[in-house]
């Protein structure tokens, strides 16, 4: 006999798999929060992009099967009180860190997204962005950015190379204190 799945079990499971996933994505041990070695297999780029498309899925299949359409009554706002609740690691992406950010916010307040992070980030001049000779687009930290611990490095992914954005104790400290004030 195979046992009941209550609704509120099945999307607690989803939950933990999409952070253990993402954080896997970004090479942090999901268990303990640290850093795994760069020669780890989920380091290597299609193993780490894999797993970023996987926890994509699983959250997208679980705000589908959650609700159909969701209203917020709240516009996102950080305060200093569900700063202090953001899980902090040694270094993550950006998309890693709103996700932290958006599972400590009230159920009725609109979710941040990494888009509008960087964009406040290239606003008030800790990003810019640059163009690569093929058109595309891409942001890097300014020197401004680099002092607050956003660091950057190209690696090689499967449509080419891309710029890794990558956040340290710091730079989260800093975003928490500071995000759209």
């Amino acid at each position: 006999m195979t046992p009941h799945i209550t609704s509120d079990t099945a999307h607690t499971k989803l939950s933990v798999a999409i952070d253990w996933i993402s954080k896997l994505a970004d090479g942090v041990n999901p268990i303990d929060g640290s850093i795994l070695p760069e020669t780890d297999i989920v380091n290597n780029v299609h193993i780490s992009r894999c797993l970023f498309f996987a926890a994509d899925l699983l959250e997208d299949l679980g705000k589908r099967k959650s609700s159909p359409k969701k209203t917020y009554e709240l516009e996102f706002q950080l305060t200093p009180e569900i700063a202090a609740k953001v899980y902090i690691t040694e270094k993550t992406g950006i998309s890693m860190f709103v996700r932290e950010i958006n599972k400590v916010i009230p159920e009725n307040m609109r979710p941040l997204s990494a888009s509008k992070v960087t964009q406040w980030l290239a606003s008030v001049g800790y990003l810019e962005e640059r163009e690569r000779g093929d058109g595309r687009k891409y942001k890097v930290p300014t020197v401004l950015g680099t002092s607050i611990g956003i660091t950057s490095a190209w690696r090689d992914g499967t449509h080419g190379q891309y710029l890794a954005i990558s956040y340290d104790i710091n730079a989260q400290h800093f975003l928490l204190e500071n995000l759209f004030r």
